[in-house]
């Protein structure tokens, strides 16, 4: 047995939330264009401005050997920071997943 709902749109009865006609693309709620404000190219040109700058030293831990592979944004930008090259610094993928998971922490509370 099948359990009809109905479409959130129009009404009509639907096997899911929306009817096919209505049914959202996956990026439709996307807010990353709303964030980040530079194409995919111009993303990697600017990183890679960023790591000769800092001639790869981490900006969280200060290491530079290994260079640092990554950029960060210093500032979040889920908590207002600029997307723009004042508010990147290079970063080891080891030391960005665990900034990512003490700022995550501090949102959570």
């Amino acid at each position: 047995m099948t359990i009809l709902r109905v479409c959130v749109t129009c009404g009509v009865p639907s096997r899911e939330t929306h009817c096919p006609e209505h049914k959202p693309r996956p990026w439709a709620t996307s807010r990353r264009r709303q964030r980040v404000t530079v194409s995919g190219w111009e993303e990697q040109r600017r990183a890679k401005r960023v790591l000769a700058r800092y001639m790869g030293a981490c900006h969280w831990c200060g290491r530079s050997t290994p260079p640092a592979d990554q950029v960060d944004h210093v500032v979040p930008l889920a908590v207002g920071g600029a997307d723009d090259e004042s508010n990147l610094a290079p970063i080891h993928g080891d030391c960005h997943d665990e900034k990512t998971r003490m700022e995550a922490q501090v949102r959570r509370g």
